[in-house]
């Protein structure tokens, strides 16, 4: 099992590097970066202090899609303290104690934050399993981005344990998480739906609904088999019309 620190569009130099000192302090294994929007600068360097490694050797991907394409099988877990309606929001610790025997948390566990300003939003939040909140006693509810990476890693390590070893050819040929998007859209698109819409999006509310169930990548094949008859039937209607 690897607990992995996903920052998502971070803006401050100086957040990735005491993020990367964080994950130093509390046994992160890998830094992904995401659509980043600063360099890693001298103060990158400087608040990294003695983790220079884990900042050098950090992960960049430009898009969440490109993420999803080399990514490997795991549990996606984002990290915000919005609620609503909308956003099913859980503990951190409690939903770390119901997932640690999932057979995903054998793999890879993606701890996700995002942007300073604003945090993750709700089609960042498509991308990922589940949305949880990290515990905060005093009266002002918003950490600092390297708080919550250190706060998040710790509630990990309690609950997520290493499991089988794995060998070397596991370790080296990680298989990338597969979800049928181009079919979800394609389906969506037949039936008359804007994908593009960022509020109130079909396509965003169905892949959430879909990862937040844990698919297996079985159940993810018959999904795409599925969709394909679908389309295929939705097509020689539009013909046949």
């Amino acid at each position: 099992m690897k607990l992995n620190v996903v920052l998502v569009r971070t803006e401050y130099s100086s957040n990735i590097g005491s993020a990367a000192r964080a994950m130093a302090n509390m046994g992160g294994d890998r830094l992904i970066l995401i659509d980043t929007r600063c360099e890693l600068d001298s103060k990158a360097k400087q608040m990294a202090a003695g983790a220079q490694f884990a900042l050098q050797s950090a992960t960049h991907y430009a898009s969440w899609d490109e993420f999803f394409k080399t990514e490997g099988h795991g549990l996606r877990i984002a990290m915000t303290r919005r609620t609503g309606r909308k956003r099913k929001v859980f503990p951190f610790d409690e939903k770390a104690a119901e997932l640690a025997s999932h057979e995903l948390a054998q793999d890879n566990i993606y701890l996700i934050f995002g942007p300073e300003a604003d945090g993750l939003d709700a089609e960042d939040l498509a991308y990922t399993n589940f949305s949880c909140h990290l515990p905060i006693e005093g009266e002002f509810s918003s950490l600092n981005l390297a708080q919550a990476v250190l706060l998040a890693l710790y509630i990990g390590r309690q609950h997520f344990k290493s499991g089988r070893p794995r060998t070397a050819i596991e370790t080296d040929a990680v298989q990338p998480f597969y979800f049928p998007d181009a079919l979800i859209k394609e389906w969506l698109e037949s039936m008359g739906f804007d994908v593009s819409a960022r509020k109130a999006s079909a396509y965003l509310t169905l892949r959430k609904l879909f990862l937040q169930n844990l698919p297996t990548e079985h159940e993810l094949h018959v999904l795409e088999s599925v969709l394909q008859q679908n389309i295929r039937k939705l097509k020689q209607l539009e013909n046949k019309d």
